[in-house]
């Protein structure tokens, strides 16, 4: 599943930068989150503050006829996350989820 992380200051209102990524599920509010770069020494470290599903649905009536089933589609789902520092956090993020924070 395609995944778009939203990385916001700590109080913004506008994300910093986006990420896209293919996971097998979905992070939850209060997971962490550690992203990896190859040839980077340290990762950059953030907690999931929500998560939002957009849906599609085809049919735009609420009733159906009997025994019918009408599915939808995700057609998005972004996660809301903020910066965090951790244990092995890069230089670099150490520095951008200080300014974050202040």
């Amino acid at each position: 599943m395609k995944v778009q992380f939203l990385f916001f200051p700590e109080e913004g209102d506008e994300p910093d930068h986006t990420m896209t990524f293919d996971l097998p599920g979905v992070p939850q509010a209060g997971d962490r989150v550690t992203i990896s770069h190859p040839g980077q020494e340290g990762c950059a470290n953030f907690i999931v503050r929500r998560t939002r599903w957009d849906l599609d649905h085809p049919d735009p009536e609420p009733h159906h006829r009997a025994g019918e089933i009408v599915v939808g589609t995700t057609c998005a789902v972004s996660v809301e996350c903020t910066f965090a520092v951790g244990p092995y956090s890069s230089e670099e993020h150490k520095g951008v989820a200080i300014g974050a924070a202040t």
